[in-house]
């Protein structure tokens, strides 16, 4: 009888714990390849939200332009603190900005560049002198929502260009210990409608993913691992404690029984 609950508690163990190959991030020999981050070119899309700054050394010309975005009178001091979702120009549905003077502006699948471009040669038309103003845009940053086994869910905002998958984990408190890091799944808008993709986030070779790099407005859920449903732990001290917990149970019933 010993020797069947021992080998069961061994088995159990077994099949239960997870591997740290399954917990630990970006696997792979660094002397075996290099891995070229795929930096890409960033187009807007709806519902992104824009900072655009116009300056200028005349500063008549340009404050009823900077007036939605409060930058004319923004110091250096509190620049970080300006809200991006209230005081920024989003993209409505159509694919337009609505802007002062120059109304509705087709931006959507654009790059900043170009937005910066196509918006100097729209004020053109007001300020004559080209090299009298400066245009900035920029985005408002990266939302994304982040579901399921993470220790901090919900949507968040990434105050970046640029951002990763990874940056929004570790944003959102990191995978807790019931996440499934090899089967990641990411919900996205695209032209073509909404599409959902997977990444294993504990190969190196994830960089090379197209949803490595988030885009605004992604949906990152985390699924639970085997051993949650199951209830029996993911580590050999916590497994070990249900079964003998359970085994304790059992043994009193049985001797209960035996007294009655």
């Amino acid at each position: 009888m010993k020797k069947i609950i021992l080998n069961l508690v061994l088995l159990t163990l077994l099949v239960s714990c997870v591997s740290n190959k399954k917990t630990t991030y970006l696997q792979g020999s660094p002397n075996q390849e290099t891995y070229n981050f795929p930096h890409k070119i960033y187009t807007t899309q709806v519902n992104d939200v824009l900072l655009i700054n116009i300056s200028s050394k005349d500063t008549e010309l340009t404050n009823f332009f900077n007036a939605l975005t409060g930058s004319s009178n923004s110091s250096s001091s509190n620049i970080q603190q300006i809200n991006p979702y209230l005081l920024g120009h989003r993209i409505n549905k159509e694919g337009n900005v609505r802007l002062p003077y120059l109304g509705n502006v087709k931006v959507v699948d654009m790059t900043f560049d170009e937005i910066r471009i196509k918006l100097e040669n729209l004020l053109s038309n007001y300020i004559k002198d080209k090299d009298s103003f400066f245009v900035t845009v920029k985005n408002g940053g990266i939302k994304y929502t982040m579901l399921g086994e993470v220790n901090r869910p919900g949507s968040r905002i990434l105050q970046q260009y640029e951002a990763n998958i990874i940056d929004a984990i570790a944003d959102s408190g990191d995978v807790t210990e019931f996440g499934n890091r090899t089967n990641v799944e990411v919900i996205r808008q695209e032209k073509s409608g909404v599409k959902k993709y997977t990444i294993d986030l504990t190969q190196i070779n994830s960089i090379n993913s197209d949803v490595f790099l988030i885009k605004n407005n992604d949906i990152i859920n985390i699924k639970p691992i085997k051993q949650k449903p199951i209830g029996i732990g993911t580590t050999g001290l916590s497994v070990f404690n249900t079964i003998l917990s359970t085994f304790t149970v059992v043994l009193t019933t049985i001797l209960f029984i035996r007294t009655l």
